[in-house]
């Protein structure tokens, strides 16, 4: 599962309220409510990425297979078959299987 990553002074640069900047009350020691709940909704943005990729990974698989997509990324087929079955993709599989798409957006399946 992906970590969430709480990130301070964030809320400024990517929540706005009634049209201004959302203020920011981080200090060195502690992340303020408005950091927090950006850094959720940028966590939650991602999360809906990679449910699109897992989409594209798992029929990839089923078209060519565990075997040679194991020997694709260098992985035991039964971690694979774990993932596939699980749906629960490494975050460097769903990073590999991105790049394809960006490199050949014509590609329907990896």
């Amino acid at each position: 599962m992906s970590e969430i990553k709480i990130i301070k002074f964030i809320a400024p640069k990517t929540i706005s309220i009634n049209g201004h900047s959302a203020p920011c009350e981080c200090t060195d020691m502690v992340t303020c409510p408005y950091c927090v709940q950006a850094s959720l909704i940028g966590f939650e943005k991602k999360l809906e990425g990679n449910d699109e990729r897992k989409k594209k990974i798992v029929s990839h698989i089923k078209k060519n297979g565990i075997r040679k997509t194991a020997k694709e990324i260098d992985a035991q087929p039964s971690t694979v078959q774990y993932w596939f079955r699980t749906e629960n993709f490494p975050q460097w599989v769903l990073n590999k299987y991105a790049e394809v798409y960006e490199q050949h957006p014509n590609l329907r399946t990896p």
